[in-house]
Parts: structure tokens; sequence; C-alpha cells
């Protein structure tokens, strides 16, 4: 029964991966031989008929189902896009911003007929859940992200397939129901300022943000720190979180003398309030199912084990939402179940019986492993994996469960027991030794390119196969070695192609630009709009390429917010050399140097960079390409000419030219020294 379980969720889950992201009929060129590899290897290891009709019963289950759903429900709802029309729903969530500015998601009908749900990013409209948002006209899009973030899949996997472009006539109605769900938010928020007032701001977000997963209160400094030293799955409610409550509660039970059905339900009780404060994260329900059937398991005298409960929990929720193959949360919480509840106890087995010293290689190849099996998710999700998470959530990682244990009684209890003070010096010391080792070296491996991802997701199912075939712990040792060596070596090849080339980056979207150009070791950033948002694109950009910060930034507008931005973005770390415009010395920086309103010119070895009037010309060897606004009509460029900006519906199109807002925000050109070029989009 067990080995069924586990087949029917591998097949179901495969059946929703192949239909999501493999469609057309060259799909088939993939299927057929993956389906006739399977069989045969399935009839090697010993599968029967009956495995075989499981297991495709359920990966075109799968596909249909998907099919179904993007038909009856995606197709239906996103046939709106670039229409117009008007909106009625019900506030599902709130997300604030800086400036005044919040994004709201909606549950409602478009022109009272099309249920949908909605995202609208407008002013702060001063209402809660439940509250009635009506929208008079506007244009509906399909979320489309860019380079930045690309938020289209995650929500796509919450069932949000619209939003709001140009909303007029936006109003409100205050709705006096919800009140319990009010209530909890309330709560939350409630236990959130008391843990800044009592423990400081940033151990107070910190702590919030573990037992709350509310990572997004915390610098942006704080969650890179976090990621790159491997430990970020603590910001979000997961397996852990849900653990260590389940655990604490069911002791408190036990000493109570609860009896053991009555327990089982109030644990069920609890961990929904846990779920409702924490806004119900996809990883905490897939953790919640699988500790209902360990202890149903024990309630009833079965026999329970992590491969199947894991497989259970995600064949339950594929099932009710088979769009939450898109999300990440879900993925990287399966994947990092099963490499710690799953392919850590077999690749250990028998290590912690033979004495202290493997007791504690024990729990770091457990670690090991965990790292192993969502490598892939992290490089395709976050653009790099942390080399040393081992080792950190060896060491780091206990500390926070203490401060989760702390934070948990303190809201479970109302603020009645109280270890906020201690917990402060705990969690200032988390965070200043995160920071600490996040900025000692390179701790981290970036994907550098698209092909190194794919080759690590080619590579995981090759080690998949190995264990699969072999059933040797040391063949699939042996093969996650040899796919670790491959993976770096693909990527310090990608690296050096990168490193030898002159690359001229586009970052930004619309009438925002930012340049980056990288050759032989070095990194010019030449901002020439100004935007807030030019050093996020910058800093992601370098970061996926492995450049720590830019050797030279020209800034050509907003002089010292621009700066300041620069600086927060790369940790206080602006660039070796800084040049900016006007007359005015820039406020932090008494080395950098000020060129006035008109332009300026520098040479690098091999190639002259030359910004004038708004125009940025840059030439290597025989090629050259000139940046500008496409609303200045600006005419001394040369070469290669590239508008940003929306373009005037005058202006003269060319096939040399490039449109960036016409044909994407960023992309990079790739100059050659005989005046060739090639442009690849990010």
């Amino acid at each position: 029964m067990k080995r069924k379980m586990i087949l029917a969720a591998v097949a179901y889950m495969a059946g929703l991966f192949f239909a999501s992201f493999f469609t057309g009929v060259s799909s088939l060129l993939f299927l057929l031989p993956a389906a006739a590899a399977v069989f045969f290897i399935g009839r090697y290891r010993g599968m029967v008929r009956c495995d075989f009709i499981i297991a495709g019963a359920c990966f075109i289950a799968a596909a249909a189902v998907f099919g179904l759903y993007t038909s009856l429900n995606y197709g239906r709802v996103t046939a709106y896009d670039g229409e117009t029309g008007s909106f009625r729903g019900t506030v599902v969530s709130v997300s604030d911003y800086n400036g005044g500015k919040s994004v709201y998601t909606l549950r409602g009908r478009i022109d009272g007929s099309r249920s949908a749900k909605l995202r609208l990013y407008t002013d702060s409209l001063d209402v809660r859940y439940g509250d009635i948002v009506k929208i008079e006209n506007c244009t509906f899009s399909i979320p489309r992200g860019d380079y930045l973030y690309d938020p289209e899949n995650r929500l796509r996997s919450e069932g949000v397939f619209l939003e709001a472009e140009y909303p007029d006539g936006i109003s409100a109605e205050k709705s006096s129901g919800h009140k319990f769900r009010r209530s909890i938010i309330d709560y939350r928020e409630r236990m959130c300022r008391e843990f800044r007032s009592e423990m400081g701001e940033e151990a107070g977000s910190f702590i919030a943000g573990m037992v709350f997963g509310r990572s997004s209160e915390l610098d942006n400094s704080v969650r890179t720190s976090f990621a790159r030293c491997g430990i970020a799955h603590i910001l979000a409610v997961s397996g852990l979180h849900v653990s260590i409550a389940a655990l604490l509660f069911m002791e408190l039970l036990k000493m109570l003398r609860v009896n053991r059905f009555a327990a089982f339900g109030a644990m069920n009780v609890f961990l929904l309030m846990l779920i409702l404060l924490a806004d119900s994260p996809i990883s905490a329900v897939r953790a919640a199912i699988m500790m209902d059937m360990v202890y149903a398991a024990g309630l009833f005298r079965r026999q329970n084990d992590t491969f199947t409960s894991l497989s259970a929990a995600a064949l339950l929720i594929c099932i009710t939402n088979p769009y939450v193959i898109y999300n990440a949360g879900f993925l990287l919480s399966v994947a990092g179940t099963f490499g710690i509840g799953v392919c850590a106890p077999y690749m250990t087995k028998g290590l912690r019986e033979k004495g202290l010293l493997w007791g504690v290689l024990s729990a770091f190849l457990t670690m090991l492993c965990t790292s192993l099996c969502i490598l892939p998710l992290s490089m395709k999700f976050f653009d790099e994996t942390s080399l040393i998470s081992p080792l950190s959530n060896l060491l780091i990682i206990p500390f926070c469960g203490v401060l989760i244990v702390i934070g948990m009684l303190y809201v479970f209890t109302g603020g009645a027991v109280s270890l906020l003070a201690p917990a402060k010096y705990v969690a200032e010391a988390i965070l200043s030794l995160t920071d600490r080792i996040s900025h000692s070296g390179r701790i981290y491996f970036s994907a550098g390119s698209d092909r190194v991802i794919e080759l690590a997701f080619v590579l995981a199912v090759a080690v998949a196969a190995v264990q699969f075939i072999a059933r040797s712990r040391r063949a699939t040792a042996y093969a996650a070695a040899f796919s670790c060596t491959a993976l770096f070596l693909g990527s310090a090849f990608s690296s050096r192609s990168f490193y030898r080339s002159f690359n001229a980056a586009v970052l930004g979207k619309g009438s925002n630009a930012a340049v980056v150009l990288t050759f032989s070791g070095r990194t010019d950033v030449i901002d020439l709009s100004g935007s807030s948002s030019s050093p996020d694109y910058v800093r992601k950009y370098l970061a996926r390429n492995n450049i720590s910060h830019p050797d030279v930034l020209v800034l050509t507008q907003n002089v010292q917010a621009q700066y300041s931005a620069y600086q927060s973005a790369f940790d206080g770390t602006v660039a070796e050399e800084c040049y900016a415009a006007g007359d005015t010395p820039v406020y932090g920086s008494e080395d950098t140097e000020i060129y006035g309103n008109i332009g300026y010119v520098y040479s690098a070895d091999d190639y002259t960079v030359a910004y004038e009037n708004g125009v940025l010309t840059v030439k290597y060897g025989g090629a050259s390409v000139s940046f500008s606004d496409a609303a200045s009509h600006a005419e001394n460029m040369e070469g290669l000419r590239v508008y940003y900006g929306n373009s005037a519906a005058e202006a003269v199109k060319d096939e040399e030219a490039v449109y960036v807002a016409d044909c994407g925000n960023c992309f990079v050109i790739r100059l050659s020294d005989d005046g060739g070029h090639r442009i690849r989009r990010l």
C-alpha cells in the first residue's frame, strides 16, 4: 500500500509538471523516450503490471485535470486580458508598501458575471480583510513580471490570474462580517508590534518573521544574509515550525493527561490556528497534513513513514489545486522534506549508533542531503544557492529553534509567558553572525546562466535514476559527487565565457534604465534615468554573475538619492570609482568626482565610454552602441542604437535599432571587436 501511494504521488506530480511546462506536439518527443525509459527501468527493478497501471493512470489523470482546470477556469478568466470593464470584490489579502501604496487581492466578479481573483496595486484604501472594493473601470491584464520580479507563477498558484491596470473610480465599503478571521489578523499584528517594542525593531522583526513568516518586514540585507548562509527557510513557517508547535502542544496535553482522541482533535485546532496566523502558507499546510498522519498512525496503532506521509500530503494538495506545481514554496517544501526525512536517513543509516563523532557526522550529512535535494530549485527560483548551508543549518538553526519556541510561548499565552528579554540577545547575535558570514567571502554559488540551472535539473534526475537502478548508497553518493563537480565546472565554464566577453546589459523597466558594462573582470554601471529601482536590477544582475559590486558607478540624475540607493543595495560598498552629474558634492562620499551637467568621457584598457546630452556611447574595438531615451529623439547616436522608455509614436523605427520598452525591458548585448553584436534577452 505504501509503495502504491508513493508511486501515485510521484506519477501525479510528474503529470502536472509535464502538462504545465511541456506544451505542443514537440513535447511528445520528450514524453515517449521518458516513458520507455521508465518502463524498462521499472521492469528491471521489479515493478509489476499493477504498478505501471497506477503510474500511467495517475499521470494521465493529472494531465487531464490540469487541462480541464486551465480551460474551464484559467482560460475563461484570462480571456479578459486587455479588455476593460468593472470589478467588485471582497478583500482577501493586503500588503502595504512605502509611499502610501498597497497591493490588494480581491475575490469577486468581472462586470458582475465572471468570478475571478484580481490583484490591485493602488494608493492605500484603508480597508481590511472582508471589506468590499469597487472598480468602475480598469484594464484587465495577466500579471507579468520582469527581470527583477516575476509574480506570475506564484499568483497563478494562488488562483490570481488577472490584475487591474489604470483603475478608475475606486471606492470601498466597510463590512462588519469575517469577525473570526479579522480577530486572527488583529492578534497577529498586535503580537508583531509587541515583539518590536520589547526586543527592538530589528530583533523583533526577526522573531516575528520566524513565528509568523513575515520576512518581508526585514531589511533586504538581512534576507540576503540568511539566504547566503542557507537558512532563509527559517523565515517562512514550514515543517520545522509546525513540528515544534505540535510537539510542545502534545507534550502539554500529555502532562495534563488529556484523552488521546481529544488531544488529537485539540492538536488539529491548534495547528489550524497556527496556519491562519501565518496566512496559510502552503509549506505549513503540507507539514500539518503530514503531522496529522503521524499522530493518526499512533492513535490507531498503524505504522507510518515520512515518504508515505509526504507522498499523501503532496498528492492531496496537488489534487485540490493543480496549479500548485508553479508554487516555489510548495516545491521547496516537498524537496526539503524529502531530503531531511527520506534521503538523509537512507544515506546515514547506522552512523549514529557508532558513537558521538559519527553522530555529528550524521547530522552534517543530513543537512548536506537536504541542501543537495533543494539545490536545483534554489538555483531556479533564487539564482543562487549557499555553499555553507549544511554547516550553518547545523550550528545556527538550533538557536533559531529556541527563538521560535520562545516566540510561540509568548503568542499562544498572550504574553503571559515572556522570555523576550534574553531572546533579544540571542536574536541580535544570530543577526550579527549571519551578517559577518555573508560578507566573509564567496559562500554562495550563483547560477550564472539558464543553461547551468537546466544542467542542475538534468543531473538531479540522473542521480535519482542511479539510486533507482542500483539501490546502492555508495553508487548514489558517487553520482551526487560527480553531479556537483559537473555543475561547478559547468558554472565555471559559463563564468569564464562571460568574463572574457564584452557585455553591455540594459536593465530596468519602462522609462527607467541602467547600463552595466562587464569585461575582463571590470564592471561599470551607468545609471541613465535615476530610478529608485535601478540599483535592485543592477544588484540582481551582478549577483547572478558572481560580481559582488561595481568597479565604476556613473550617476546622471537624482544623484544624491541614487548614491544612497546604490549604497544600500550593495551593503555600504558603492564602487571603487564614482562619477556624478552636477556641481554639488555627494553627501557621504568624499571621493566622488563631479563632472557638471554636460557629460563625461573615460577610457578603460579596451573600450571608451562617453555620456553627453542624455546619450551614452560605448565603443569596443570596431563596435559601438548608443543608448538614449526614446522620447528625446536624440540624433548624436553611433553604431547600434538602443532606445529605452516608451517609444514616441512619431519615432522612425528601423531594423538596426532596439526599442527596449517595445520588446522587453532587460537584455544583454555582447559586442565583438570586429564590430559584430549579439542580443540575448534576460
